[in-house]
């Protein structure tokens, strides 16, 4: 008995209609380019842009992801220094790393799983709720106890 039977995997064209998995649904041929090898040919995930000069970025990847894995390493030291130094400070700087972090996560997210023509719409969806996100929780920062209070007193419930 195969994997996909005893995991109880059925093919795609099962669960779906068969004209929705096609190539225009699932973004077109990819970005990615095979590389020969000489038993074959082996798929190699090689990124190689359209227009390399159109779209350049403030920061390199390398940087972005140092910035990423700075924003990380911080909120070790926020999220339980906003609990011992209770103040709006330490709340905004939660709120902040909080929405960063989030909106980073599913950059990550429609990046592996969003199909290609999808994503532009889905970046300002993404960008829409992030704005969201974060002026609620400076919202509620604001006019009400703050983050670390509205904690502290859901875990004082019995």
């Amino acid at each position: 008995m195969s994997f996909a039977l005893m995991r109880g995997f059925r093919p795609l064209s099962r669960i779906v209609h068969p004209s929705l998995v096609n190539s225009y649904f699932l973004g077109g041929p990819s970005l990615k380019s095979t590389i020969p090898i000489a038993n074959g040919t082996a798929i190699q995930p090689v990124f190689s842009p359209q227009n390399p000069t159109a779209n350049m970025a403030v920061f390199t990847t390398s940087d972005h992801w140092k910035i990423e894995r700075v924003v990380a390493v911080a909120m070790l030291a926020i999220i339980p220094g906003s609990f011992v130094y209770d103040s709006a400070l330490m709340n905004y700087l939660l709120a902040a790393t909080m929405a960063i972090h989030a909106h980073w996560g599913m950059e990550a997210v429609l990046i592996d799983y969003c199909p290609r023509k999808a994503l532009p719409f889905a970046n300002l969806i993404r960008y829409a709720m992030t704005a969201i996100a974060f002026g609620g929780l400076c919202y509620f920062n604001y006019n009400d106890m703050g983050l670390t209070k509205a904690l502290k007193a859901l875990w004082a419930l019995h």
